[in-house]
């Protein structure tokens, strides 16, 4: 028979739990046999069965023995302990060294005698092939593949082969060709091949074997389930501040408890608060004003409309989104966003409305906004837009690629063009304002949360209301689940007190983090890193890492190919951490929840000479494209592809 050495190997190492092995009984015909060889699954997740299981009957095993052979002649011409039947004497030479395997001391050649390899101790108890007593008792098949050991070019069916095991276990005292973990570390061989570790020390463990693959040509696809973290670990909040006349005490509230309150609160939580505060750890901050159009009757010549550039001291300060720097006590918010806190001063205004729907458009789309009456444009000095210089950012603010944005605004005024047509500024003499609708696509189409503080200090509940519409627009909600479990918008509960408006920054920041309702789905893509920085999204310094390069293909391989679907799995907790779920994304995540997603992986493609293994990440993030979880939200996933081997006996 030909056996394509990959296409026929039974998951064991794969972690698909349950191999039933089939092995001859005496010297007759092949029979088979109940027990179980479970080896540890090795990946952080829990193998799913599915398409990937393996039960008996799943592969026609081919044995091939004569029917007619019987123990009545234990034979054993090379005196190797198996009997010459069992050898399929007399014609069979399974390497192809010209010498029949019944006078072959090592029939597969692969550097392991027959004599070492017609058992293997460590096989569960009663096992065919875990003991033997005579010639004709039953050879060991470790992996269950129908192919004895000692005919086996990869006994275990680690992928690695028996020749190649030899290098790390010269003399067999291990049993690495024996058992798919040699160490017994929860991480397969060729998986700690791959990540430099030592697959005979069981402290030397790869920190980010985190999920593995076993991918022989043409087998069947497999499964794995698991756990992500869905929370926001990684948040740019941008405060948009009313400093219109009335706002003087918000705005010196706020700055007076931006280091001492509110970041430490992002940062850090508070699990003693009701409800907790997960932290935020990847949190950075920023800041900017808005007040009018600078026209009667809306607002005061000298108002501008929206800032996130200013100018202090004679210098330009801007109020991007920037990390927390080192402090006298611990982290403390960025220089330029205390310096600008440091020198609002409120004043004018115009009517009662105010210009939060034009400035929050500005924000999100980080383009140049003009109303028609004298062709003014509204940033701030200098007049053309702040220019980002990370790559990738997003928005006036330099919002970061993966991060989710999250505006925070404090104002105790409601919106001109915003939910109620009454405070609309009128179209003959403010062309170009943008529309309530825009603002809204702008902010969903950023994948932005808007958090709203309304302040006591002007007409009740005005601003409150206009607030919550938007909120509720922009799907920056929360879930409560007292009486049952209902949905609010990330908005306070009644006008907030000058004094207490840090107060709510912290609660609504607190919500979002530990209760905000996200929809979360994955992502999938090659490993690839240049080194000396964080790759794998685990906080640490990574190596330079590529792919090989896999002929006909000049780059790296692209190991996501391999991933053909990454789905969420319907959870058993009650209630349900999430409203609902389809074939890509969990709908209304709830918080730092947990969810499960199940991988599949196969390899239809790929028939390598030699053993390669590939790397891939899977990480949870919002459909926008927000990450989440932190380190816990990502995965490095091992892909290894077993060299491709015909094997014939």
């Amino acid at each position: 028979m030909v056996k394509r050495h990959g296409s026929w190997m039974l998951g064991v190492l794969a972690g698909l739990g349950t191999v039933v092995l089939a092995a001859p009984t005496g010297c007759g015909k092949a029979e088979p046999d109940t027990s179980t060889f479970e080896p540890p699954d090795a990946g952080g997740g829990t193998d799913s069965g599915g398409s990937g299981g393996l039960e008996a009957g799943a592969f026609d095993v081919v044995v091939d023995v004569p029917t007619t052979a019987s123990c009545e002649d234990p034979t054993d011409t090379d005196g190797d302990g198996i009997a010459d039947v069992l050898e399929l004497a007399p014609n069979t030479d399974t390497d192809g060294d010209g010498t029949p395997d019944y006078l072959d001391d090592d029939s597969d050649g692969d550097g392991y005698s027959d004599k070492e390899e017609a058992a293997n101790p460590y096989l569960p108890d009663n096992t065919p092939g875990k003991v033997r007593t005579d010639t004709c008792s039953p050879l060991a098949d470790t992996d269950g593949d129908g192919i004895p050991d000692v005919r086996d070019v990869d006994s275990d069916g680690d992928g690695v082969a028996d020749v190649d095991e030899r290098a790390y276990d010269p003399d067999g005292s291990h049993g690495c060709a024996k058992k798919p973990d040699c160490d017994g570390d929860g991480v397969v061989d060729p998986v700690e091949l791959a990540a430099g570790s030592d697959p005979l020390d069981p402290n030397s463990k790869p920190p980010d074997a985190t999920l593995y693959f076993v991918l022989p040509y043409q087998a069947p696809e497999q499964t794995k389930d698991f756990d992500f973290s869905a929370g926001v670990k990684m948040a740019d909040i941008y405060f948009l501040i009313d400093t219109t006349a009335s706002m003087q005490l918000a705005i010196d509230n706020v700055s007076s408890s931006l280091d001492t309150k509110i970041l430490p609160a992002i940062l850090n939580g508070n699990p003693s608060a009701s409800p907790p505060i997960p932290a935020i750890p990847g949190a950075w901050v920023g800041v900017g004003d808005f007040r009018d159009i600078p026209w009667a009757p809306w607002g005061a010549p000298s108002d501008q409309l929206y800032r996130s550039q200013f100018v202090i001291g004679g210098n330009a300060v801007l109020g991007n989104l920037a990390a927390p720097e080192t402090g006298p006590n611990g982290l403390a918010a960025p220089s330029s966003v205390r310096t600008i806190l440091g020198s609002l001063q409120a004043g004018g205004g115009g009517d009662a409305p105010e210009g939060l729907t034009q400035a929050l458009w500005m924000a999100s789309t980080g383009q140049e906004y003009a109303a028609t009456l004298g062709n003014y444009w509204h940033w701030g000095p200098p007049t053309a837009p702040p220019q980002c210089t990370a790559p990738g950012s997003i928005g006036g603010p330099c919002f970061r690629p993966g991060a989710l944005p999250v505006f925070v605004t404090i104002t105790d005024a409601p919106l001109h063009n915003g939910p109620s047509s009454a405070n609309d500024y009128n179209p003959a003499n403010t062309g170009g304002t943008k529309t309530y609708q825009q603002t809204i696509d702008a902010i969903n189409a950023l994948g932005a949360k808007s958090l709203g503080v309304s302040v006591n200090t002007g007409t009740p509940g005005a601003a409150r209301a206009d607030l919550t519409d938007l909120a509720l627009k922009t799907s920056s909600t929360w879930y409560d689940p007292a009486f049952g479990g209902s949905e609010h918008p990330l908005v306070t509960d009644q006008d907030t007190a000058t004094g207490d408006v840090s107060d709510q920054v912290v609660r609504l920041i607190g919500l979002l983090a530990g209760q905000g309702l996200h929809n979360v789905t994955t992502d999938r893509k090659s490993y690839d890193c240049a080194g000396g920085t964080d790759c794998n999204g685990d906080g640490q310094v990574d190596p330079a890492y590529h792919n090989p390069v896999l002929p006909p293909d000049t780059t790296p391989y692209d190991a996501a190919k391999l991933i053909p679907k990454v789905e969420p799995l319907e959870s058993t907790q009650v209630p349900k951490p999430y409203a609902s779920l389809d074939g890509t994304t969990f709908y209304g995540v709830r918080g730092d929840a947990t969810v499960t997603f199940r991988v599949h992986a196969q390899n239809t493609v790929l028939r390598p000479s030699t053993m390669v293994v590939l790397r891939a990440l899977i990480r949870v993030q919002t459909p926008s494209g927000q990450l989440l979880g932190g380190p816990n939200g990502i995965k490095v996933v091992y892909l290894v592809v077993p060299r491709y081997v015909e094997q014939t006996y």
